[in-house]
């Protein structure tokens, strides 16, 4: 039974990490309906990790292209290659900041606590909030017809813009894929570059989160066991799928269409816990 709820969960965070309905709110909202052990930063680390090779697979000649552009002879293309890597770092700094704040400066890992559902149902009725702030993001973007008069490039604001978010989209039920997507097309950036840039930044952000989360882990057979190897395999595959899928709707500025699935998920969910469903994992 433990095998097939993390492999439900692997499948889950495959879809919802890329699909702007945020991946981390769906998780906690799993594992509090199904009663799942596994609460917090080990079965998040595995599958994020997951995901995170699924950003590497799909956007493998673009990383090719930036790394090797870094050292090309072509003065133009070494140079755009260069700005587009510090664009990449001035964009993960906000985020970086915020998890370096709670992990190492405060007593209390106020981060981690909102994702620990063997405390209660907190984690899952904040989840449910801040899905209607995902859907609001998704809906007001989606209606974003140009981009900025330069043609909707990166600039210096428009990465600090989404770099803030990125770090906001820490709190569970923001998806961190949605509301980047949804601030840069805002903010003028064209959609192509929209959807690119939002998972160049996931990359730094999910292996930095899992090399700060990997000191925490006592034993790696805690890790390396066949239920958590099962959900890594299916959140990679169906991250793949699920990655290409969104892409697909960027182009086509249908992300509204996602904002009326995080809505009702939303409802569903304050529904169930209102009625007393869920928190079985709490004793």
């Amino acid at each position: 039974m433990e095998t097939l709820k993390t492999l439900l969960l692997g499948i889950i965070q495959g879809f919802t990490e890329f699909l702007p309905v945020s991946s981390s709110g769906h998780l906690i909202l799993a594992q509090t309906f199904m009663g799942v052990d596994k609460s917090g930063m080990v079965l998040e680390v595995v599958l994020h990790l997951a995901t995170g090779i699924a950003v590497l697979w799909v956007f493998r000649k673009d990383i090719i292209g930036i790394i090797t552009g870094c050292v090309s002879k072509d003065t133009l293309v070494r140079k755009d290659s260069l700005t587009y890597s510090w664009w990449i770092i001035l964009g993960t700094v906000p985020a970086t900041l915020v998890a370096f704040y709670f992990k190492f400066f405060t007593e209390v890992n106020y981060i981690e606590e909102l994702f620990d559902t063997s405390k209660g149902t907190m984690p899952a009725y904040l989840t449910s909030f801040m899905l209607f702030i995902t859907a609001g993001l998704l809906f007001f973007s989606s209606w974003k017809k140009d981009a900025g008069a330069d043609g909707g490039k990166l600039t210096l604001m428009r990465v600090l813009a989404i770099g803030v978010m990125q770090a906001i989209a820490i709190t569970p039920g923001i998806s961190r894929s949605g509301s980047t997507i949804a601030v840069a097309l805002l903010v003028g950036v064209a959609r192509t570059e929209a959807g690119r840039f939002s998972f160049m930044l996931a990359l730094p952000a999910i292996f930095g989160a899992a090399l700060l989360d990997a000191k925490d882990v006592t034993s790696w057979g805690e890790v390396l066991t066949l239920d958590l190897a099962i959900g890594f395999i299916a959140s990679l595959v169906i991250g793949v799928i699920s990655l290409k899928l969104l892409l697909t709707f960027i182009q086509k500025g249908k992300l509204r269409y996602f904002a009326y699935y995080c809505v009702a998920a939303a409802v569903v969910s304050l529904v169930c816990l209102t009625l007393g469903f869920g928190g079985s994992n709490n004793g």
